[in-house]
């Protein structure tokens, strides 16, 4: 007598073994999502050359702030202000477009001085208006935003990474020196501050510190028609504030 017995079912099922698979493939490419965006950014940097420089906050700590002038017989606001940049152009303050304050007038030693300050906002529209790197980016620098720290500034901005196809958020920390002009000082990466080794990254943020002293040695103000030189630039948390002479 014979029994027929009911096929099993192989627990290798392509139908079962494909789910599994997916299942596997779906919940790593989270995992590696999540660790491109928390993860990542600090170890590509140190991959790629990058050395920690410690913590961001404690670079600027340690700043002491020159003084800043007096202005004597201060005079009316000049009607019409005017930044001349040498080589970069010139940029007309209309008061519809930047938030300013700018103060004319004489110095203790009777100099003509002119002081004009600027917040981030102001700054940040400034950016909008000359550079796209504050806007929509050009394909590997994006909507830049500045934070002013004493003695300086971190430019943050969307970095695209082209090995992961991400866009990484970092800032690039930069210091005043003593002969008014700025130094980068390294990238900051979630409040974390590396040097930048040499390759091509360095070489773009040696261009960056490059055109930013360009600009500051050819700064000329024209106030209704006075110029001013610029002689010193001071940076607090909120304001950048030029004294020009």
């Amino acid at each position: 007598m014979r029994i027929e017995r009911p096929a099993q079912r192989s627990s290798l099922n392509p139908t079962y073994i494909a789910c599994g698979c997916l299942t596997v493939l779906i919940g790593g490419g989270i995992v590696l999502v999540l660790v491109s965006i928390f993860l990542l950014p600090g170890i590509v940097l140190q991959l790629s050359g990058f050395q920690s420089r410690g913590d961001t906050d404690q670079l600027f700590s340690a700043i002491t702030q020159p003084p800043t002038i007096e202005i004597t017989n201060p005079l009316p606001t000049p009607a019409q202000v005017v930044l001349e940049l040498g080589a970069y152009g010139t940029e007309r303050l209309n008061t519809n477009l930047y938030d300013y304050t700018i103060i004319t007038g004489s110095s203790a030693s009777g100099e003509q001085v002119a002081v004009v300050t600027f917040d981030e906002n102001s700054l940040l529209n400034i950016c909008r208006q000359r550079s796209a790197i504050c806007g929509a980016g050009n394909g590997t620098f994006r909507n830049a935003r500045i934070d002013l720290r004493p003695g300086g500034a971190v430019i943050y901005g969307e970095v695209f990474v082209p090995q992961i196809g991400i866009w990484q958020n970092l800032g690039v920390v930069m210091q005043l020196t003593g002969d008014n002009r700025v130094a980068v000082a390294g990238v900051d990466v979630n409040g974390a501050l590396y040097s930048a080794p040499p390759n091509e990254f360095s070489a773009t943020i040696n261009e960056v510190e490059r055109v930013a002293n360009e600009v500051l040695q050819q700064l000329v103000l024209d106030a209704s028609g006075t110029r001013y030189n610029l002689t010193q630039v001071h940076i607090d948390d909120h304001n950048l504030t030029l004294i020009l002479r």
